[in-house]
């Protein structure tokens, strides 16, 4: 669900218990719309993560550690030399609204105490952190928003701050059952019931709308128009007692999973009943606890995928032009392939000079080539003479014979070339961290894929060479991440009685299985596979072929590119990709890491 005005002010009561009284130890901003304060408060260290992301914004306390950047932003730096040491009075949300305001008491240049806000607007794309001092100023803001943006509320360093224009939409926590039924009586006739509510009551999400509508008439779909009278009035009595619930701070933090997946696709303040028996629900202890698991995924995923955008479309858009090149030296190979033609006629025009003269357009003679016998037909160039049309056949054979020759040796090397950028493609693909990107992006720069973006005064930073770690029945196992991390793997970590594996004939990750001084089980090599199946192209197919071989038999051309090896003497195993049981390998890996610490 959208995180609504219910969930917005559960969030702030929760925060507001946990961080009261607190003072800000730290703060960063890991993302160019996003903050973090590290606040201590009775000998325990709170993260506190507030969002502005137009996709995902959110608010709650997280255990989860972002790679902050090199350089803080100006924002960041503001937002340190004001709120930094501070300590907090309060949180919380205002009116019914998804705005939530920290005040924090800290000292001005003076020396003084002073009361300063963070205001955090959790509202879609119109999402904002804005930082206002004690006469009611903005500071600055995440986003800045001008007359270009807004012509109703203008967000800019200096600007008095307004909270946002309600609509002049009712606030349900001050609402009776009579007022939810007046609502719904008033409503258009057309009106589904999440639209009819949403449109007159502040700050509802659709979600909570229809649960209502579930849980009093059995059904989440209802018109308003085609509602009897007692219907509206079992709604209204259901959204009367949820807002109670809220008002009195009795809410529940539940997040909503399909049957059979671990993957979050919903959370609420509320149990979720109206998606039927395909869904379970599971409770938290907190919403912050329930708002971290829903969004680390989604919003690390689209994050994710709008970094690696543009690095994708510039490597796409080298694929397509290497295969065009590819299908013009075919095109040059089919021409060189009658070359052949070319010599023959060059030695039948000389054998026939004595009987040409110049000025010729075509010479008919005897096909000595041709063990029938028969007449040939040659097409001369009557402004040349005998001799010089027999050069000319001559050099449009050499030059044939040599455009064949470069034409297999280029397209080779664009076969190469192609199956580098997509094994890069399969790379960002598998991207968990900004990190690995950098990493990705350093790989191409390094092979002249793209240009580098880093400017004199900054240095480039240093590959992080740490393949992925897997841990099975005592044997460890790594696979890389990138092409730099299959270079490190096979050839500086892998030794020779190692075991090395790729799948066959598809972009992946080198995988190496650590010897141990004993044959390699095969229920071993099988749980190497499926790691090489998961961390490749062909993570998505019911059966993925495993190639492997002791890493003696891998090899590296010169001059090759990176993660581009060949090897020899190989078995081949065919196994299923499987996530789940590549995240038990991992976990175990972290979990001995842990225990040897």
């Amino acid at each position: 669900m959208p995180l609504d005005a219910s969930a917005v002010r559960c969030a702030a009561y929760e925060i507001n218990n946990l961080l009261t009284g607190g003072r800000i130890e730290k703060i960063y901003q890991p993302e160019r719309d996003e903050v973090v304060l590290i606040v201590k408060n009775q000998s325990t260290s709170y993260r506190l993560v507030i969002s502005a992301n137009s996709q995902n914004p959110r608010f709650y306390i997280t255990s989860e550690v972002k790679e902050n950047p090199t350089e803080p932003p100006m924002f960041c730096m503001l937002m340190r030399k004001h709120m930094l040491s501070g300590r907090i009075e309060s949180i919380e949300s205002v009116d019914f609204e998804r705005v939530c305001i920290i005040s924090v008491l800290s000292r001005n240049e003076m020396g003084d105490s002073v009361k300063k806000r963070i205001v955090c607007e959790i509202m879609g794309k119109n999402s904002n952190i804005i930082l206002v001092d004690e006469t009611g100023r903005i500071i600055d803001s995440v986003k800045h928003v001008d007359l270009t943006v807004s012509r109703v509320r203008n967000v800019f360093p200096g600007l008095t701050y307004h909270l946002p224009p309600d609509g002049d939409r009712q606030n349900p926590l001050v609402m009776n059952e009579n007022d939810f039924y007046a609502v719904l009586s008033s409503s258009g006739e057309g009106k589904s019931i999440d639209k009819a509510l949403t449109v007159a009551i502040s700050g509802l999400s659709p979600l909570l709308c229809r649960e209502a509508a579930y849980r009093s008439m059995g059904r989440c779909d209802a018109v308003v128009g085609e509602m009897t009278d007692s219907e509206k009035r079992l709604v209204a009595k259901e959204l009367f007692d949820m807002f109670t619930k809220i008002k009195n701070n009795r809410f529940e933090s539940v997040l909503l999973y399909k049957n059979g997946e671990r993957t979050p696709v919903d959370f609420a303040v509320f149990d979720i009943t109206q998606y039927g028996e395909g869904y379970n629900s599971e409770k938290r202890s907190g919403i912050s606890e329930a708002m971290e698991e829903f969004y680390q995924k989604r919003d690390g995923a689209e994050r994710m995928r709008s970094r690696s955008y543009a690095l994708i479309k510039n490597i796409t858009n080298q694929l397509e032009k290497i295969r065009k090149k590819i299908t013009i030296l075919h095109a040059t190979l089919s021409d060189a392939a009658q070359k052949e033609k070319y010599r023959i006629a060059g030695d039948i025009i000389t054998a026939n000079l004595y009987r040409m003269n110049q000025g010729d357009k075509t010479l008919t003679a005897t096909n000595y080539y041709d063990e029938t016998g028969g007449d040939i037909t040659i097409a001369l160039d009557e402004a040349l003479s005998p001799a010089k049309n027999a050069q000319q056949y001559y050099k449009k054979y050499q030059k044939a014979k040599v455009a064949e020759v470069e034409a297999a040796k280029q397209i080779e090397k664009a076969n190469e070339e192609m199956e580098y950028l997509e094994s890069v493609i399969n790379e960002i693909e598998f991207a968990k961290t900004p990190s690995e990107l950098d990493d990705i992006k350093e790989e191409l720069v390094g092979q002249g894929v793209i240009k580098s973006t880093f400017t004199k005064k900054k240095q480039k930073r240093k590959i992080n060479t740490a393949p992925e770690e897997y841990l099975y029945k005592g044997y460890r196992i790594f696979s890389g991440r990138n092409n730099i991390q299959n270079d490190y793997l096979t050839l500086k970590i892998g030794r020779a009685n190692d075991l090395w594996l790729h799948t066959k004939n598809i972009p992946g990750s080198h995988v190496l299985i650590k010897h141990t001084g004993e044959d390699f089980p095969p229920d071993v090599i099988e749980a190497a596979a499926i790691i090489a199946a998961t961390n490749s192209k062909g993570k998505n197919s019911s059966k993925v072929d495993v190639d492997y071989c002791p890493v003696s038999h891998v090899k590296k051309p010169n001059g090759a590119k990176a993660g581009m090896v060949i090897y020899e003497g190989y078995n081949t195993a065919s196994v299923t990709p499987d996530e789940n049981f590549c995240i038990e390998l991992k976990n175990a890996a972290i979990g001995e890491k842990n225990t040897n610490k």
